[in-house]
């Protein structure tokens, strides 16, 4: 699923930014302040192999169209460091400078629509929703015509030139079909040391220490790495989060409630997004961590027609029926619809949330304006998702407490099935090749009892076989042979193999992604020696042009930002307009582009995003925790430049 959401990318690509995931955040492009030295980092775009004899030799790979002649990469012509915004009640320090910085702000509002790339596909959408995670990034110097955050009470931002990435000539060219050989690995790819954190004084010793903790009460709470708002962002935390905090404020300069160190690393500015009372109202309500590791982090939703109004309380009866038309046969429509075959029942209702007993109205979240006198907060788009972190019953009626602490009627959507898919786990015993079932109904043969071979069991769509080198004719027809002596026909199966020649960043051991378009597959590797293989999405327009249509970019790439959720949505003009809360487990390794785990459908193996790489939510939480940066616990985002696992994208 490609993602419009501007989120994710640092600031050094920020100069013509290219979406193509469903809705990127601005603000959380803007987490790092980019030293020069970093110049080049973008796309390392390697030649590839013959497409058509590829294409040839695999009969069930996907019908995509030719490789263009275009050099994917980063095409930003400058960097911006980024200094987030300073929120009201902290800005004593920087009145003024905030004041020029609105006055700037207008000018880069108009600048916002000149980035819209016309044409477009849908989805691929260059003009991002403003958040309320880091209102106000500022993007002085970035390319004319490019996308820009809003300028809300910030500081001036520095100016960071860099170069447009690096090209075909940097890499030498394949041997052939599966090869990945490379002469040398950029340095853009290197870990320089530039990532490395502030050295800080260790906390005192297990017998004298007493437990200090800090809570976020925004959808983001900013971890900076020194105890100011111009410093580099680590992180940040989710609402409900709780982690642990040194006894004292290391100092106070553009923060009323004080920078307090936080665990592992880093500072936090207590003040709109975050409070020292871990017992707040909006703490109770979010204190539901997101699942890691299992599939969904949460448990989905998707918005039924007509979409569900979003309460801000437990709305009574009597009020149910005045803001719900027609309230009476929806609800005999949804209890019929509840006896299909296809239905997904709901969860086993959980209590209700103590914030919403006796009328109370829903806590809002940091940074977020509403009228909590109202009923009503709005509506849901159309085709929307929604991560819930509690379903109960209130007069008669079942309700989700989503993470954007508004109040759902479930009847008015469908719980999300998850995909049961999830790749192959590879060892000793059981490495590459692996043949992917392509075919439904498709079924191995075995050896008969009197020779030969004989029909044996259905395989399972999309099982992953572990096969040999082998190909046998049996009956005139091609066959691979399995491990365990059956044979699967070559014609039902997408074969994922090893590149003949391991690339150069193999040779050190260090972990690395390789994925194909035309296998539309991934193949986790700890040097050269692969771990974990899969069935993925990747961009609907197979190979072509990805500046021009819903393709995936070639190249090596460095993951730089991890997300355990994050929203992201299409422009209101888009054939396909979308809203996808809390999309799980994203790992942004350029521009706009990330993989991460897709909850509104199943098809992976097919192409259909918009230009990100879906995996099914099992997989996407197993890579997730095997990558870098890593999440510190309790945290819902890491960012880093140059400690990121590598990703390989080819066809």
């Amino acid at each position: 699923m490609g993602l419009r959401r501007l989120l994710a990318v640092p600031t050094f690509v920020l100069g013509a930014l290219h979406l193509s995931c469903p809705s990127v955040d601005p603000a959380q492009l803007s987490g790092f302040m980019v030293p020069p030295v970093l110049g080049r980092f973008a796309a390392v775009v390697t030649a590839v192999p013959d497409v058509e004899a590829l294409a040839e030799a695999e009969p069930t790979a996907p019908s995509l169209p030719p490789l263009p002649s275009v050099e994917a990469g980063v095409d930003a012509e400058q960097l911006a460091a980024v200094v987030p915004s300073v929120p009201a009640e902290d800005a004593q320090a920087h009145g003024a400078q905030a004041q020029d910085a609105q006055a700037q702000g207008a000018q880069t509002q108009g600048a916002q629509t000149q980035g819209a790339r016309t044409g477009a596909a849908p989805g691929v959408v260059p003009n991002a929703e403003r958040p309320s995670l880091a209102p106000g990034v500022a993007l002085q110097g970035a390319q004319e015509g490019s996308p820009q955050g809003e300028h809300e009470g910030l500081e001036a931002a520095e100016v960071v030139p860099g170069g447009p990435g690096v090209d075909l000539a940097r890499l030498e060219k394949s041997a052939g079909p599966g090869t990945v050989g490379v002469e040398g690995l950029p340095p853009e790819l290197l870990d320089d040391g530039s990532d490395e954190l502030p050295k800080s004084e260790p906390p005192p010793p297990e017998p004298t220490r007493t437990l200090h903790e800090l809570a976020s009460v925004a959808r983001e709470t900013w971890v900076f790495a020194e105890p100011r708002w111009g410093s580099r962002r680590l992180g940040y935390l989710r609402a409900g989060a709780i982690v642990e905090r040194r006894a004292k404020p290391a100092g106070k300069k553009g923060c009323q409630g004080g920078w307090y160190g936080v665990q592992p690393h880093g500072y936090v500015c207590v003040g709109a997004t975050a409070t020292l009372d871990i017992h707040a109202r909006v703490v109770e309500a979010s204190r539901r961590r997101p699942t890691l590791g299992e599939g969904l982090p949460y448990t989905y939703v998707m918005s039924r027609s007509p979409a569900p109004l979003l309460y801000g309380r437990l709305p009574e009866p009597e009020e149910q029926r005045q803001v719900e038309k027609e309230l009476g046969n929806h609800l005999q429509r949804a209890a019929a619809t509840a006896k299909g075959a296809d239905f997904v029942p709901l969860p086993e209702p959980d209590p209700t949330p103590p914030v919403l007993l006796y009328g109370q109205p829903l806590p809002a979240l940091g940074g977020d304006k509403r009228d909590l006198e109202a009923l009503v907060l709005g509506r849901a788009q159309a085709r929307s998702g929604h991560a819930l972190l509690s379903t109960f019953d209130h007069e008669g009626r079942r309700f989700g407490l989503t993470t954007e602490m508004t109040v759902l009627p479930l009847d008015r959507t469908r719980v999300v099935r998850e995909s049961a898919f999830t790749g192959v786990t590879l060892g000793e015993e059981a490495g590459l090749p692996v043949a992917f079932v392509r075919r439904r109904r498709a079924v191995r043969l075995v050896p008969g009892p009197t020779g030969g071979y004989v029909q044996g069991p259905v395989l399972g769509y999309r099982e992953g076989v572990p096969v040999t080198g082998e190909v046998r004719r049996v009956g005139g027809v091609e066959h691979r042979v399995a491990r365990d002596g059956s044979l699967v026909r070559v014609e039902d199966v997408v074969m994922v193999e090893a590149p003949r020649t391991p690339p150069t960043w193999a040779a050190s051991g260090r972990k690395w992604i390789d994925v194909s378009i035309l296998r539309q597959s991934l193949v986790a590797y700890e040097g050269t020696r692969p771990v974990f293989a899969t069935l993925v999405s990747t961009g609907a327009d197979g190979l072509g042009d990805p500046k021009k249509t819903r393709s995936t970019i070639q190249g090596a790439f460095l993951i730089h930002t991890k997300h355990v959720t994050v929203k992201m949505s299409g422009d209101a003009d888009d054939e396909d307009r979308f809203d996808f809360r809390d999309v799980p487990f994203v790992q942004y390794f350029t521009e706009g582009y990330a993989l991460h785990a897709a909850y509104w459908h199943d098809e992976f193996g097919t192409p259909r995003s918009h230009g990100c790489i879906n995996l099914s939510p099992r997989d996407a939480a197993w890579l997730f925790g095997w990558t870098t940066p890593d999440v510190p616990a309790g945290w819902h985002a890491a960012l880093s430049l140059r400690k990121g696992t590598l990703v390989y994208i080819h066809p």
